[in-house]
């Protein structure tokens, strides 16, 4: 019993120490991409951060190494879920690009949500006299608020690109 027992933990082991990496890694791995792996893993790490997350993966079957990366990941709180999109890979000019949208709604206007939680970003502007753009201060960080509901929820989106 002893020796089943060690041959079960000896067997989950890998999978284990897989489940700290983020599930667009493994299916990057799995597809053996390795040109902007390294960019994947530090986007994807970033964005999940120890959250319960799922993520469904697309990539070229054929030329995975040479052509973007794309994942949409649910990510699980406690009071709802985001969704992200992310994409990765290799650009015209030899090196790598990111970029990602995470979405939510949020049970609060989006006045309360902009002073709460986006409070250090700038007004950038609007889109169709609805939607508002906040920027950090770097203008690397973009996140857009739209009311839902007669104003009683707000739709976000934090969105970034990184040029590597």
């Amino acid at each position: 019993m002893r020796y089943r027992s060690m041959l079960l933990l000896a067997l989950q082991a890998p999978l284990l120490a897989q489940a700290d990496e983020p599930s667009p890694v493994g299916d990057a791995e799995n597809a053996r991409i390795k040109t902007c792996m390294a960019q994947l893993k530090e986007v994807a790490s970033f964005i999940i951060k120890d959250v319960d997350h799922g993520s469904h993966d697309i990539w070229h079957k054929s030329d995975a190494d040479r052509r973007p990366f794309s994942s949409l990941i649910a990510k699980r709180f406690s009071d709802g879920d985001s969704h992200v999109s992310l994409s990765v890979g290799p650009d015209k000019s030899g090196k790598c690009s990111a970029e990602y949208n995470e979405t939510a709604y949020w049970p609060k206007a989006c006045s309360v949500l902009r002073e709460e939680t986006y409070a250090k970003f700038e007004y950038h502007g609007s889109l169709n006299g609805q939607t508002i753009i906040l920027r950090n201060d770097e203008e690397t960080v973009y996140v857009y608020l739209t009311p839902q509901m007669q104003g009683n929820g707000c739709l976000s989106t934090r969105r970034e690109v990184i040029y590597y």
